[in-house]
């Protein structure tokens, strides 16, 4: 999805886009360890789902009264934004030294290139709506040979790791570790892809299902969201099988099948099968695709998702008597429907900018850390902690600078599809539309429920509309001679409370994937860098992932996909996707080193 879908994230589609300096292979390995030196590692947040562009935020924008002089004294005192240090795979030094030797090699490169390219050929497109599986073969076709492909090309996963499947196409992997009183680590991705528009086809440099290499990109949809996830974490299983690897830890790899329209077929499948086999709260900690990282005021910033918006589709219904054309009464129901968009819309959810939010957290990280942000704003960060006159000054000059405030810190409205009529000379008798939710954190279904028709309702009583608002009493009316009705429900019975708060700062599986990440990053095989600083925060994931569906799995869900902003071509969901091969194969890394990290340590149960 990175939501995002991203794509998925908070910040990551605003930041400036990680251009790298020259720099020799040869003084990677050392560059990474004085790094390690400086311990310069902290936090700040930047993730959204899905999108790639620059930051509102930047520092041409954001700079508040940097000529005041500002005591760092303030700033002294107990961290809200601890440092975590990069975690090094020490129990496996020698392993993880082989296999990033191999991970230079062109011969492994090009392969793990072609097999991302491989997988992108296949079009594993779902729609909005589609049958489950068993009920429409020639829809779930490309996925039998996408499960054929991936047997070919990971053949020691088959092998040696148990294979299952649920609801006919949900692919999982069991790797056994010798540990059974360790509980597993979970890798999940999905194979599905959004479709691709006919008529943009010609749009694309490369064709939208070529997988082609050109020597920088791979491209092809489902580069970017979600094949290259899928296949970066198998490369990395299949690698350490190679050589010989044993894990005391097992780890499970599950993929669904249809995130891009819910994971309605594919997640739900999943999870029932994981907890009937592994019970609830089973697994140690949970890898799902989401946000990233860029560079940021001279840092390369990582926010992976720690929590999740909820979402609501409402369908908006006006039925009225139809009728010829030239005898119309003083509003259709087409100009009631449209009355009752524009009322919403002249009244937009309000936001909020809370002390126990992700988002305010990611704040305070970036006041704490960033090298270069201006000592006015770090200032008024840090008071406003405790002081609200300050948190309100922040609120507003927030709001005028940063675009991305408003989705980050409260529920988003869309309108997104409309429909009515079907003739020129007669009545409409009845029209819909469906408005997009995306429910801040703090908030819910019901209380979003209780605000919609708040809003609606008196302007359909106005028109002489009866309401019945999401088949609750309390907030619909009959009329006894109304003109006619308005229906607010659940479009696709898909309603989503956000979701729960993953623990971080004192947790050991957030220091654990946050070591892993900085570990990552200090020994990373670019050609070029720019920063020598690189900090991981939480962050806030706008959209929904499969992850909906596995909060009874564990209460470690992260949604992170190791990739940089400028190794998503054009982002996702959108002509010429693709994915920087350099980039592609530090996500390998970052499953590598994960995995060798998650297998001997005390940071999880």
């Amino acid at each position: 999805m990175v939501d995002s879908k991203g794509a998925h994230g908070l910040l990551d589609s605003n930041l400036t886009e990680h251009e790298c300096n020259a720099n020799a292979p040869g003084k990677k390995r050392n560059l990474g360890l004085r790094l390690v030196g400086l311990a310069i590692l902290s936090a700040c947040f930047l993730n959204v789902l899905g999108s790639n562009v620059r930051s509102a935020l930047g520092p041409n924008k954001l700079k508040l009264d940097d000529g005041d002089s500002v005591s760092d004294n303030i700033l002294e005192g107990t961290s809200v934004c601890p440092r975590v240090e990069p975690k090094e795979p020490s129990a496996h030094k020698e392993l993880f030294q082989e296999l990033d030797d191999l991970f230079r090699t062109d011969d492994f490169r090009l392969h793990a290139y072609e097999s991302l390219g491989g997988a992108v050929r296949v079009p594993t497109e779902t729609q909005d709506e589609e049958k489950p599986p068993g009920e429409d073969p020639e829809q779930w076709k490309p996925f039998e040979e996408l499960h054929a492909y991936l047997k070919s090309r990971f053949p020691l996963m088959h092998s040696n790791l148990t294979v299952s499947k649920a609801n006919s196409f949900s692919l999982m992997f069991h790797w056994q570790g010798s540990d059974e009183s360790l509980k597993p680590i979970l890798l999940t991705s999905h194979q599905d892809v959004v479709p691709v528009e006919p008529e943009t086809a010609s749009q694309w440099v490369h064709p939208p299902f070529s997988g082609y290499f050109d020597g920088e990109y791979i491209w092809g949809r489902g580069s970017c969201d979600d094949k290259s996830g899928l296949i970066a974490s198998m490369t990395a299983v299949e690698t350490l099988l190679s050589a010989g690897f044993q894990p005391e830890r097992s780890i499970v790899l599950a993929m669904g099948i249809d995130e891009e329209r819910g994971g309605a077929y594919g997640a739900t499948a999943i999870r029932d099968y994981l907890l009937k086999v592994y019970g609830e709260n089973s697994f140690s900690i949970l890898v799902d695709e989401g946000g990233g990282y860029s560079e940021r005021f001279g840092a390369i910033v990582s926010t992976p998702a720690v929590a999740e918006k909820g979402k609501l589709d409402v369908r908006m219904q006006v039925s009225t008597p139809g009728g010829h054309s030239s005898r119309p009464p003083k509003h259709t129901s087409i100009g009631m429907l449209s009355r009752l968009i524009t009322e919403l819309e002249a009244n937009p959810h309000p936001t909020n900018l809370r002390r126990n939010g992700t988002f305010y957290q990611q704040v305070q990280c970036l006041a704490e850390h960033s090298p270069s942000i201006s000592s006015s704003l770090r200032k008024l960060v840090k008071t406003s902690l405790n002081d609200d006159k300050a948190l309100a000054e922040l609120e507003t000059k927030l709001e005028k600078v940063f675009p991305e405030y408003g989705p980050s810190t409260g529920t988003t409205q869309a309108v997104d599809i409309i429909h009515g009529g079907v003739k020129s000379n007669a009545l409409p008798e009845q029209v819909h539309a469906i408005v997009n939710h995306r429910i801040a954190d703090y908030s819910s279904v019901s209380v979003l429920e209780d605000r919609f028709a708040s809003i609606v309702s008196p302007l359909a009583k106005k028109f002489n509309l009866s309401v019945d608002a999401f088949g609750n009493d309390r907030l619909s009316y009959p009329l006894e001679s109304s003109f006619g009705q308005l229906v607010l429900s659940d479009a696709f019975d898909s309603a989503l409370d956000p979701a729960p708060v993953t623990p971080t700062f004192g947790n050991g599986p957030w220091e654990l994937l946050s070591g892993s990440i900085l570990f990552t990053f200090t020994t990373n095989q670019r050609s070029a860098k720019s920063a020598e600083t690189y900090f991981v925060a939480p962050g806030l994931s706008l959209g929904n992932t499969d992850t909906r569906y596995y909060w009874n799995l564990t209460k470690h869900i992260f949604r992170y996909g190791h990739l940089g902003a400028s190794d998503r071509n054009n982002g996702a969901h959108t002509v010429n996707e693709a994915v920087r091969a350099e980039g592609f194969v530090e996500l390998i890394r970052f499953f590598t080193v994960l995995i060798l990290n998650s297998d001997k340590t005390d940071l999880l149960d």
